[in-house]
């Protein structure tokens, strides 16, 4: 998909991280940085780099939250609407060339594998970080993480006389 759409979007100043980014906005119309990190998959200092850059491209701009100064809201502007629209068509014209390729149930089964896979890399990660937490807060207080108990020893059974 990269290399058909890498000409369109460096001539809109895009990438296709950026390109997804601007079509969820548009999908879903706001959202702060901690929605798109979340929805998106990628590290808090990749997303705030790339709204940043979209804002200079002029799609979007950024506001901050009117209850919390911590929160960042992107919003699309109508410039970035309108590139959204092509990013998405360009997005269905490849889905389609897929679909006519090898067929809409063989499409349908690597987007299902694509699911687990996905969802086996997010427990895994949801697994680590309660990990890493875990460590973090027993080193806080001074303690070390639990570790196993050894097997008990088998008792002998006495035969009542």
């Amino acid at each position: 998909m990269a290399r058909i759409s890498n000409p369109w979007f460096q001539e809109a100043g895009l990438d296709l991280v950026t390109s997804r980014m601007i079509v969820l906005l548009a999908e879903r119309g706001e959202l702060t940085a901690g929605e798109i990190v979340k929805v998106m998959a990628l590290p808090q200092s990749t997303i705030s780099h790339q709204l940043k850059r979209l804002e200079g491209l002029g799609y979007l701009k950024r506001e901050v939250g009117s209850e919390d100064s911590r929160i960042v809201i992107a919003r699309l502007t109508a410039e970035g609407v309108e590139v959204a629209g092509r990013a998405n068509e360009l997005s269905r014209d490849v889905v389609d060339e897929l679909v006519s390729a090898i067929g809409q149930k063989e499409l349908a089964a690597v987007r299902a594998a694509l699911k687990r896979a996905d969802a086996a890399l997010e427990a895994m990660y949801d697994s680590r970080l309660a990990a890493s937490s875990s460590r973090r807060r027993n080193r806080k207080v001074g303690m070390q993480a639990p570790s196993p108990s050894p097997p008990a020893e088998p008792r002998a059974v006495q035969a009542e006389a």
